[in-house]
């Protein structure tokens, strides 16, 4: 039996769309309707319900592809067993928050290029929501970011680990918001509010402060942390963003932290199947030792590192 065709009908059950699994298995929407009928041919059973326009598998295909994945998981055991000594390699989808990029992304790609130089990182830079709908389709390895991801009905399990937590707090340029007193939610009604895009956990967290109160806010998102953090040094409005990505301007008095409502923090973790490939592994190796080696360079208040934080008992 060929384990192509095993793997095509697995990640078909996934995605639910012939033209997506020809994308992720770098081949071609018929050649993998043809995996799919060669497979039922040999099996002598339909596994693929062709009567609706939604693309669904038969009960005995959805029995079929649980037997699939465990057949190609010995297959990557026996694999793995002929060359224990092997140093990890192979393209490792990695896909990344923005937030990331402006803090320890680089230091990763360095640290990976050091360790394991036949490792090749692919990164995706978008925000949280569309990396965790990738992450879902299985077109990304590892995901990093800030929100919590939702394990679906009876697929992979995952590992997920907390890395760093970034305060989320005011800042504005001093003649924007030159008073000593604290900011109010009525203050921010008068001006504008920068923070990201509309789909992320801190845009929901901005919004809900105003939730009940008859002014609408005028909040103003931005999938680039660039540019929130261009705008605020130009004096338009106050951002609600880590003060780290303007920690030097911060330190020379160009823009100030302002004293307001609370926000929760940018908590970021890392999450990737709990069996996976040794090249992903050794970039979740990567990712955890760089993070902690920019944490305590940072130091506190700026970002705290969670790997280091004690369990609660």
């Amino acid at each position: 039996m060929n384990t192509r065709f095993l793997e095509t009908l697995v990640v078909l059950s996934r995605l639910k769309s012939f033209r997506e699994t020809a994308q992720v298995l770098h081949t071609t929407q018929a050649a993998a309707s043809q995996r799919i009928s060669a497979l039922e041919d040999e099996l002598g059973v339909f596994l693929v319900d062709r009567s609706n326009r939604t693309l669904t598998l038969t009960p005995v295909g959805e029995q079929v592809v649980r037997q699939a994945e465990r057949m190609l998981a010995l297959e990557r055991e026996l694999k793995l067993s002929t060359q224990p000594n092997a140093p990890p390699a192979g393209r490792v989808r990695i896909g990344v928050i923005e937030t990331v990029v402006h803090t320890w992304l680089t230091p990763l790609i360095h640290g990976l290029a050091r360790r394991f130089p036949a490792v090749d990182p692919d990164i995706t830079v978008e925000p949280a929501r569309n990396l965790r709908e990738r992450f879902r389709q299985h077109k990304l390895d590892l995901l990093i970011q800030n929100d919590p991801v939702e394990q679906a009905a009876g697929s992979m399990e995952l590992e997920v680990t907390p890395l760093s937590r970034f305060p989320i707090r005011w800042i504005a340029r001093p003649d924007v918001w030159p008073a000593q007193d604290v900011l109010t939610v009525e203050d921010l009604e008068h001006i504008p509010v920068l923070t990201y895009v509309r789909t992320s956990s801190p845009h929901a967290h901005v919004r809900a402060l105003f939730a009940g109160r008859e002014a609408e806010p005028r909040i103003c998102s931005f999938p680039s942390v660039q540019s929130i953090v261009q705008l605020v040094k130009e004096g338009f409005g106050v951002a609600a963003i880590p003060p780290i990505f303007v920690q030097r301007a911060i330190e020379a008095g160009d823009l100030k932290l302002c004293e307001g409502p609370a926000l929760p923090p940018l908590v970021v973790t890392v999450t990737r199947p709990r069996e996976s490939s040794p090249a992903v592994m050794a970039v979740d190796t990567i990712i955890r030792e760089v993070v902690a080696s920019y944490c305590k360079a940072a130091g506190l208040p700026w970002v705290i590192d969670l790997q280091a934080e004690p369990e609660p008992a």
